[in-house]
């Protein structure tokens, strides 16, 4: 069991060496995971789900911190704490991934194929939009499509479907308002 001081905090001195590269894995684990979703719910402007992660951000990299600092006698702590590092930046964005939350912006640039991407986007259910857009070999289909981001690679590989030779690029949209089920 985790020996916890009077004062808030871990005492380190009282847990096995293994259980302390442990702790210094997971704490930092945590630490970089929570900073990145934090990050991300910053960029949104999600100011409540920030505050949130941010609180708990702080807590893990103190007591991490403060583990490491009264454990530098073994160099493999020093490892562990690194490599809750690297992990938690690819466990953040995996998670965030996951999640999906949020819109993007298809923009969809067809050589002769604009007309089917369309249609298939509509069957799917998806409002898009076709503009004659003009490209080096002439005229081209220039298609926008709003969806939630969750939808991003089933939409993909409908309009790959369409068009195997689509140039299809991808944006976060930030705030939506009005148009086809926004």
């Amino acid at each position: 069991m985790l020996a916890i001081s009077q004062s808030v905090g871990i005492q380190w001195g009282a847990l096995s060496p293994a259980l302390v590269l442990l702790l210094l894995f997971l704490l930092r684990a945590g630490d970089l995971t929570l900073a990145t979703l934090r990050m991300l719910a910053v960029m949104r402007g999600r100011r409540l789900p920030a505050w949130l992660l941010g609180l708990l951000q702080a807590g893990f990299f103190m007591l991490g911190a403060a583990g490491l600092l009264s454990n530098l006698q073994n160099p493999l702590n020093l490892l562990a704490y690194a490599a809750g590092f690297a992990t938690g930046n690819v466990l953040g964005l995996s998670l965030e991934n996951r999640l999906a939350p949020g819109h993007s912006l298809l923009r969809v640039i067809s050589q002769d194929r604009g007309e089917a991407v369309l249609h298939s986007l509509w069957q799917a259910g998806w409002g898009a939009t076709e503009m004659a857009g003009r490209g080096q070999g002439g005229t081209v289909g220039y298609i926008l499509c709003y969806i939630p981001r969750r939808a991003l690679g089933r939409v993909q590989r409908s309009i790959q479907e369409a068009d195997p030779q689509a140039f299809i690029s991808v944006q976060y949209v930030r705030a939506l308002q009005g148009g086809w089920k926004a």
